[in-house]
């Protein structure tokens, strides 16, 4: 292993190596044939790595451009906005570890005393170079941890057949992170967004679970506990879209057949923080079906946690009306949206697409009780 390290300690500095992976193709024999006239095939091999790794860090990590990882590492770091947004927890603290730190992007966000642990060597240098903080290569069930300690545990979700929901699967394994969490003054765990409340009903400590989204997309999970909770027994939804967290306690959504002149799609943490119905009984808007997730409202609420539609024209959902009804309007370009799977989305905009002209209008394909209809929407954009 230092032997791979040293290997990449003199690659990260070669910058004709670099700039010839990035202009080269490996597949090439010719291009492979020209490179190995000037370095080795280990030289190459994580010179590919590391183009591929920054590449795949443009659009998640503010020091794409310099971060020193592989493929995998920064596939599984957090990204430069959820790590930044998760730190300020932590301000404050003066005792302040990140175990299972991996390459190091939770702990470049963290304040700068803040410690980082990984049981892989190579992992350990890559965080000190990536965060310039002081990095142990341990075990991090063996760690020792003064009691007042605050930490960061993001456990390994990840082997050889991809990713791991189970928490049982996790390495450390969940027992292992709530021994390491009795120790300590408080912390997060992070997850996969995949876990719910019950799994971690069992948790020996108060909680906090938090469900991050990050570009329209559900990232991950976190867990808050002692010191580190700021509503025990609530759960947070957090978009950083536009920066802010909704907390509370889940409520269902009031049921109502009635279809009203708008229709609320949740944020995806708000909804999977169970939430979207305690922020929409506040707008008085309902739910057309039992668990549909989608809720009508008489007026458009301007809330950012809700992206509102107006509704045109409802009809049955037969693709030839939908497709008269669209003629009618003069447009041809369309998103289709669903839930449950009543109909394939992709197989419906692909028919209903023609020219790409006239307004863009969004096709809500629902199940509703007994009926299966059509809501043919306007997308209201928030200012």
């Amino acid at each position: 292993m230092l032997q791979k390290i040293e290997c990449w300690k003199k690659v990260i500095k070669d910058e004709a190596l670099l700039s010839a992976i990035k202009e080269g193709t490996l597949d090439n024999v010719a291009s492979m044939a020209t490179l190995r006239k000037q370095w080795t095939l280990d030289e190459i091999t994580i010179a590919a790595e590391l183009v591929d790794a920054r590449n795949r860090a443009a659009r998640k990590l503010d020091y794409a451009t310099t971060v020193v990882g592989d493929p995998v590492g920064v596939q599984q770091a957090t990204s430069s906005a959820i790590a930044i947004h998760k730190a300020k927890r932590f301000k404050g603290h003066t005792g302040i570890v990140d175990l299972c730190c991996g390459i190091g992007a939770d702990l470049h966000a963290l304040p700068e005393h803040a410690i980082g642990v990984d049981i892989d060597p190579l992992r350990c240098w890559m965080a000190g170079e990536n965060t310039g903080k002081t990095v142990y290569c341990n075990d991090a069930t063996l760690y020792e941890l003064p009691r007042d300690f605050v930490v960061h545990i993001d456990p390994s979700r990840r082997n050889s057949a991809g990713r791991i929901f189970e928490l049982d699967s996790m390495l450390p394994t969940f027992d292992e992170v709530t021994k390491i969490t009795t120790s300590t003054a408080g912390g997060c765990i992070k997850l996969s967004p995949a876990v719910n409340p019950e799994d971690i009903s069992k948790f020996s400590q108060s909680f906090e679970i938090e469900y991050i989204e990050e570009n329209n997309r559900l990232v991950q999970s976190v867990v808050w506990y002692g010191s580190l909770t700021k509503r025990t027994g609530q759960t947070t939804a957090t978009s950083c879209k536009f920066g802010e967290s909704f907390s509370g306690t889940a409520e269902l959504p009031t049921f109502s057949t009635t279809c009203n002149q708008w229709i609320l799609e949740p944020n995806v943490a708000l909804e999977r923080a169970g939430l979207h119905g305690t922020l929409g009984n506040r707008f008085s808007a309902t739910e057309l079906a039992p668990g549909i997730g989608l809720l009508s409202a008489a007026e458009n609420p301007n809330s950012p946690w809700f992206t509102a539609f107006e509704i045109i024209e409802t009809t049955s959902l037969r693709i030839e009306k939908v497709s008269k009804i669209l003629r009618d309007l003069q447009c041809t370009q369309v998103e289709v949206k669903t839930r449950d799977k009543t109909i394939d989305p992709n197989l419906w905009q692909k028919k209903l697409n023609k020219k790409s002209s006239g307004p863009l209008l969004t096709i809500f394909a629902l199940r509703l009780g007994k009926k299966r209809v059509a809501l043919i929407a306007r997308r209201c954009v928030t200012p």
